[in-house]
C-alpha cells in the first residue's frame, strides 16, 4: 500500500512539473502579447489590399533564399500597401505591388539567407525610416493617432489555427475592433482584428 501511495505521489509531482513547464513556455511565448481595442471609429477608405499568394508573385523567391512570397511574403506585402497608402514613391518602382517591391528588395540585398527582411536595409533601400515599438511602448491611443495621420502600423499577430507569427497592416477601426489589411485574405477586403483575438506582439511604422 505504501509503495502504491508513493507511486501516486510521484505521478502527481510529474504532472505538476509538466503543467508548470507548459505554463512557463506559454507565458514566455506570449510575454509581448497586448490586447488592442479602439476608442472610436476610423474609416479605412484609403486601404490598399493585396494577397501574398497572388499568382502574379506567389512563386517569387525572397532574395536568394528558399522561401517565396506565397509562403513568407506577408511583411513585404504589408510594406507595399503602406507605401501606396502613405504616398511614398520609389523611383526604381513606378508601379508598386508586392511583386515589384519583392524584386526591388531582392536586388538590394534586403533579405538575409533565410528570407528574413532586414529592417535597416529595407529603410535604406527605400530611403525611409522604420520605427520599431514593443507593445509595452505604444498605447492604443497612439495607434489610433498614427492611423488618423495616415501612418499605418504593421503589427505582428499569431495565426489562429497554427499559432505561427504573421504580419498585418492596421488601416482603421470600427466601434469594436481595429481593422487590418491581411495579406492572407484571398478576398482582399479589410478584416477585423478579432480574427487574431485583437492581440499584437510588435509594431513597426514608417514616418
Amino acid at each position: 500500500m505504501k509503495n502504491k501511495k508513493k507511486i501516486i505521489v510521484l505521478i502527481l509531482l510529474v504532472i505538476a512539473f509538466i503543467i508548470s513547464g507548459l505554463t512557463a513556455v506559454y507565458l514566455y511565448k506570449n510575454r509581448y502579447a497586448e490586447k488592442i481595442t479602439p476608442s472610436k471609429e476610423i474609416a479605412a477608405d484609403n486601404a490598399a489590399a493585396f494577397y501574398q499568394k497572388d499568382d502574379l508573385w506567389k512563386n517569387d523567391s525572397l532574395g536568394n533564399s528558399e522561401y517565396h512570397m506565397g509562403d513568407s511574403g506577408c511583411l513585404t506585402t504589408c510594406i507595399a500597401s503602406l507605401l501606396l497608402m502613405q504616398n511614398i514613391s520609389v523611383d526604381e518602382i513606378p508601379d508598386i505591388t508586392p511583386g515589384t517591391l519583392n524584386d526591388f528588395f531582392s536586388n538590394n540585398n534586403v533579405y538575409d539567407s533565410e528570407g528574413n527582411l532586414q529592417w535597416d536595409a529595407a529603410g535604406s533601400a527605400l530611403n525611409v525610416t522604420f520605427v520599431k515599438k514593443e507593445t509595452s511602448e505604444i498605447s492604443q491611443t497612439e495607434l489610433e493617432s498614427l492611423i488618423e495621420r495616415n501612418v499605418y502600423p504593421i503589427v505582428c499577430v499569431k495565426m489562429p489555427s497554427s499559432g505561427n507569427y504573421h504580419f498585418v497592416l492596421l488601416v482603421g477601426s470600427d466601434e469594436n475592433n481595429f481593422l487590418c489589411m491581411d495579406p492572407l485574405n484571398k478576398e482582399k477586403n479589410i478584416v477585423s482584428m478579432d480574427k487574431f483575438s485583437d492581440t499584437i506582439y510588435s509594431v513597426r511604422y514608417c514616418e
